[in-house]
């Protein structure tokens, strides 16, 4: 640790003790035994980091940039100024330079450019920061796959990020050329998968080689589905991905390894739309589902022991109860209860006249939610009531 080894270790850890939450993140990434250091002391507490919520970014289907569901007080740090969904530090930002937000990893948001450039931006909402990146040559012998695009960052272990390209297999009626039965009837998932990952830190595509642990669950001619993003989470140096069909891939990118966790017991397999979405926690990695038609919902935690990987079930609620027990209604007029608000984007980029980008214009227009309790009481939920 350089002529901080100097020190004695009750010294150094006493130094450490004094550093706020944020710093002490910092020092973590200065060297592996800085990490190793402050890990082996439980120098950082969770409890003590922010855990405030500045917004939620929402993908509408017919809608070209996500809505950001967000906080008027939520200001970023000192330049208390409102998170804003417009995302007006992008380059070019008096044109429409960007699509919706296609994933995102502690703090940070990965954005889709718009126009012919194929271009890349991650940025942090709160602190305005950009960087920007091009896709990856297209892979050759690949008609029929489309790529996702899954963003990788931690930076209690370092301030650099990654993105892992995916290539999906397409619907049967999103392509037009002749299928080959050899690869309709191969293994899938493979005993290699082969993937691109391009990285903040040297500024390239890298194409990597994963083996696969355990064994292959199907055929590619399984795996076809209709073209619709699905989330991933990173949790403790593994990417894991709701893949089509409701699986879920787990890539370490430290060992070059994967596995195929199988979607949970009771989980209906449509075609249109994923029926999972994926979170995480400080106990692990979960998966939720809601059944529109029986108006219910599930949360089940993944347990990892060895290479065993079983889905837990931890909640199964009855929506219908809670919402005949409010007995909730739309009331007309709309009522305004702030003070979240959700920004119209969308509305807003395409009017001429708000050149000025005033945050404050669109407060009026919004609609408005509180996360308390309404006055009339009609609002109000709690988890122990679903």
């Amino acid at each position: 640790m350089g002529p901080l080894a100097r020190l004695p270790d009750d010294v150094f850890a006493d130094i450490l003790r004094r550093v706020p939450p944020r710093g002490l993140a910092a020092c973590r990434c200065v060297s592996e035994a800085w990490r190793a250091f402050v890990d082996g002391r439980r120098l950082l507490r969770a409890n003590l980091l922010p855990l405030s919520v500045g917004g939620i970014f929402i993908n509408f289907n017919n809608y070209y940039i996500s809505e950001l569901f967000s906080c008027p007080a939520s200001t970023t740090a000192g330049a208390g100024s409102m998170i804003s969904g417009k995302h007006d530090y992008l380059p070019d930002p008096e044109s429409l330079s960007w699509k919706q937000v296609r994933d995102h990893c502690n703090g940070l948001v990965l954005i889709r450019g718009y126009g012919a450039d194929d271009i890349w931006y991650v940025l942090n909402p709160a602190t305005r920061w950009v960087d920007s990146f091009h896709s990856p040559p297209p892979a050759m012998g690949k008609m029929d796959t489309y790529e996702d695009m899954y963003l990788v960052y931690d930076p209690a272990v370092s301030p650099d990020y990654d993105v892992v390209s995916v290539s999906r297999h397409m619907h049967r009626s999103d392509y037009s050329c002749d299928i080959d039965n050899d690869i309709e009837q191969s293994e899938w998932p493979p005993s290699v998968c082969i993937l691109q990952v391009f990285s903040s830190r040297t500024r390239q595509w890298e194409e990597r080689s994963f083996a696969r642990e355990g064994r292959a669950i199907g055929t590619v001619a399984d795996m076809r589905d209709w073209h619709k993003q699905r989330n991933a989470v990173y949790w403790r140096g593994a990417l894991y991905i709701h893949c089509q069909t409701d699986f879920v891939m787990r890539i370490s990118l430290e060992s070059d390894k994967y596995h195929v966790i199988e979607p949970p017991t009771g989980i209906e397999v449509l075609n249109f739309f994923p029926q999972i979405y994926l979170g995480k926690s400080a106990k692990g990695v979960y998966c939720a589902s809601i059944n529109n038609g029986r108006w219910k919902v599930r949360v089940w935690n993944l347990v990892e022991s060895g290479a065993t990987m079983e889905w837990v079930l931890k909640h199964d609620k009855d929506l219908l109860k809670w919402l005949l027990k409010n007995k909730l209604q739309y009331s007309r007029p709309f009522k305004n209860y702030g003070p979240w608000t959700l920004q119209d984007i969308n509305y807003y980029d395409y009017d001429e006249s708000d050149e000025d980008d005033n945050m404050e214009a669109l407060v009026d227009e919004e609609l408005e939610w509180r996360s308390q309790a309404s006055s009339d009481g009609k609002s109000a939920w709690s988890t122990d009531d679903a």
